[in-house]
């Protein structure tokens, strides 16, 4: 009798497992539904067919805002629950975190130009900050990071700012033109010659110089190195320690320039009136536009990662294991399928260069959430230690989290040799968005898939293989190419630049996949060749390189009645694109992309009985032979 009741709860407990894993699907397979726009041709423009329905599907702007908002109620109810406030682990971590999330969504005030919170006008006044936030934002930006021929070896970057800070400049001019007390015709001046001079010297591929601290304060003669070796140092400075730096410097006559004429500028109040501005726009930016608990987590999210990462691994995230154990599956399938492309041979590579390719793909690692090796209690629990966060003061909070990102950031310099230290290194980049969708890092050859896109519609780990591979696998075949493409190919599987991948980059096969791309209009190449590369490798990894669509009949899934199988991987992978259409930022729009990539997949047309292109696909690795 015993035997027979275990059998029966062994049956009941299958019978349960399979009715989960054909809800999910299910629940997929009808979202998908959901998101057509049926008025519209899928051979005409396949991202209004598979998407055009979305928003009336969802209430989200698109699939981004959807699990980013799983993700911060999660973290909201953790925030203000009890669960860890009596915690041995990370006590005074986790108290920290408290401190900020109660701050941000408990402390009202608010700012204007002309009359900063207190915690910014002390900030400003000071003479080492003025310094240091003048020529370290305000004239040129500088970050550390590592060398481009050693990827373990901590350097000073210094560059012209980015275009996106174009904005900022120009919001500093429109609060001159609001404010009739702080209008000064120096600061409009000041802030016009530099953005000419960025102008004027701005190169898409600078030449990057490496020098000492001795050969930057010649090149460099007008900035203050003293000063902001000291900055970099955290105050450890002395004449010794700063030779032993190393800085790479890219657009190196713009710095010069501008840095002689921001020297050579005479009136001072003008420019601590831009510092100031400068400032107070940089914590417009970085502030939640509306502040209540949810904006607050992803606000977090982007300034203090480590913390908000390790609370939700440690008290939400529950299928770690499960969605780990996946995510290498789909890899190592994409990585085969690649290995596949390789044996053809497709760029007639040599053998040294296929070796050096070859390395690298075997050599690619996952990393699934944005934290560090290292495990151990004590790191976490002092990593934030030298910042003082409260309960009551939001700005205060928000200044001291800028400040820490830097010093977290310079903290391996004072080291001699200042080595990276892979067992505590994470991203914690200067964005004031965190990063939701998996990127890769061509110095430590590693493709981050963060924990918050782990959740549905995106992925989840009972979901069929069809739903998995086409758009979790797409996405890190996307990431993969990342790898092979025209910069990637730069760096080899130690993640520093090497001659032979100059070489590959330099074939004649390759220069011809390169300019295939470019046939249509695009805002940036390698993101066109990822994507392009992505879907045909998730594509062949799933339903292997010898198949095809016109002579196998693929039959629906159960769960899905009316699509063929080769049909919902196409809509599938085109839904991960779903929602309003963003302002194109270092990619192309999300219809492009789509309707660009399923045009450069032959397949395609085969799935979906359209009419064939009468221009060849651009296809950079794979085999040249197809059905």
């Amino acid at each position: 009798m015993g035997s027979l009741l275990l059998l029966c709860s062994c049956l009941l407990a299958s019978l349960h497992f399979i009715e989960a894993e054909v809800d999910i699907n299910f629940t997929t397979a009808n979202q998908i539904r959901k998101n057509l726009n049926r008025t519209t041709s899928p051979c005409s423009n396949f991202w209004n067919f598979a998407c055009g329905g979305f928003g009336n599907a969802s209430e989200y702007v698109d699939n981004f805002e959807w699990v980013e908002d799983q993700f911060a109620s999660a973290m909201v109810e953790l925030f203000e629950s009890h669960l860890g406030e009596n915690d041995t682990q990370a006590p005074r971590l986790i108290g920290q975190m408290r401190s900020y999330y109660k701050a941000c969504t408990e402390d009202m005030r608010t700012m204007n130009a002309t009359h900063a919170p207190e915690e910014v006008t002390e900030w400003s006044t000071d003479p080492v900050n003025f310094i240091q936030h003048v020529f370290c934002r305000i004239v040129f930006d500088e970050r550390s990071g590592v060398a481009n021929n050693d990827s373990m070896h901590q350097v000073i970057q210094l560059q012209m700012p980015d275009p996106s800070t174009r904005y900022s400049s120009l919001r500093v001019l429109q609060l001159l033109q609001l404010n009739t007390s702080l209008r000064n015709h120096n600061v409009v001046k000041l802030v016009r010659k530099l953005q000419q001079l960025r102008d004027r010297y701005r190169e898409e591929n600078p030449v990057v110089y490496t020098w000492t601290y001795s050969e930057l304060r010649q090149q460099i003669p007008n900035v203050p190195w003293w000063h902001l070796c000291n900055q970099f140092l955290a105050g450890q400075n002395t004449s010794k320690e700063c030779d032993h730096l190393s800085f790479e410097v890219s657009d190196r006559d713009y710095i010069r320039e501008s840095s002689q004429f921001f020297h050579d500028f005479e009136d001072y109040n003008a420019k601590h009136l831009y510092l100031r501005l400068h400032l107070y726009v940089l914590l417009e930016e970085s502030q939640p536009r509306e502040r209540n608990p949810k904006t607050c987590i992803h606000h977090m999210r982007a300034f203090l990662p480590l913390g908000v990462n390790y609370m939700y691994d440690r008290f939400v995230y529950q299928n770690r294991e499960k969605d780990t154990f996946q995510l290498m599956e789909i890899l190592a399938n994409v990585k085969a399928t690649f290995g596949k492309y390789l044996e053809a041979n497709r760029l007639q590579l040599t053998t040294q260069q296929l070796a050096y390719v070859r390395a690298k793909l075997e050599g690619m690692q996952l990393k699934v959430g944005n934290l560090p090796e290292e495990k151990s209690p004590e790191f976490y629990d002092t990593h934030y230690e030298s910042a003082n966060f409260t309960t009551s003061n939001f700005y205060g909070n928000l200044i001291q989290a800028l400040a820490l990102r830097a010093r977290l950031q310079h903290a391996g310099l004072p080291n001699p040799g200042s080595r990276l230290d892979l067992q505590r290194y994470y991203v914690n980049d200067n964005v004031r968005k965190a990063r939701t969708s998996p990127f890769y890092e061509n110095e430590r050859n590693t493709i981050t898939v963060p924990m918050e896109f782990l959740q549905w519609p995106l992925f989840d780990h009972r979901q069929h293989s069809v739903f998995q591979q086409s758009l979790l696998g797409a996405v890190l075949a996307h990431e993969m190419n990342h790898a092979f493409e025209q910069e990637g190919i730069l760096f080899d599987a130690a993640g520093n630049e090497s001659p032979v991948g100059l070489q590959i980059r330099e074939s004649p096969a390759f220069r011809d996949a390169i300019r295939c791309a470019e046939r249509k209009p695009y805002v940036s190449l390698k993101e066109r060749l990822a994507d392009l590369n992505g879907l045909q490798l998730a594509y062949d990894s799933f339903f292997g390189l010898d198949h095809d669509s016109r002579k196998f009949e693929y039959r629906p899934y159960a769960f899905e009645a009316e699509f063929s199988a080769p049909q919902l991987f196409h809509l599938s992978y085109a839904q991960f694109f779903c929602g309003s259409l963003p302002p194109v930022i270092a990619h192309d729009r999300d219809d492009e992309r789509v309707n660009v990539s399923v045009g450069n997949l032959r397949q395609f047309a085969y799935d979906f009985k359209c009419e064939e292109s009468h221009l060849p696909p651009c296809e950079m690795w794979r085999p040249n032979v197809h059905p």
